[in-house]
């Protein structure tokens, strides 16, 4: 991120997305909508230190939880949002930075 965002800040980001989620299921419905609606995407980021393209994150299931649609060489893959390291604008930094907190919380 090209700016610290507090452990607070990021609590407070966590609670608008989850606010009226009742389950895990909700929670990743929400975080997936903040990407769609705030991160701007496609966007670089590195698997294993190979560059890949960032082209959105969805809402796998509970068990993988946030996944990202990347693209190298031509090729798509679906990849754990967790196992990704992103350059991203500010906006979209913090969504990532939030939901790394609530997934490892």
């Amino acid at each position: 991120m090209t700016q610290t965002t507090t452990n607070a800040e990021l609590d407070n980001l966590i609670e608008e997305i989850t606010v009226d989620c009742n389950d895990e299921e909700d929670v990743l419905m929400g975080f997936e909508s903040a990407f769609d609606e705030d991160a701007s995407l496609p966007c670089p980021g590195t698997v294993v230190g190979e560059p890949v393209e960032v082209l959105s994150v969805n809402a796998a299931d509970q068990r993988r939880g946030l996944t990202a649609t990347c693209q190298r060489a031509g090729r798509s893959y679906e990849i754990a949002l967790l196992d990704i390291n992103i350059d991203a604008d500010p906006a979209t930094s913090r969504l990532i930075a939030a939901h790394r907190r609530w997934a490892t919380a």
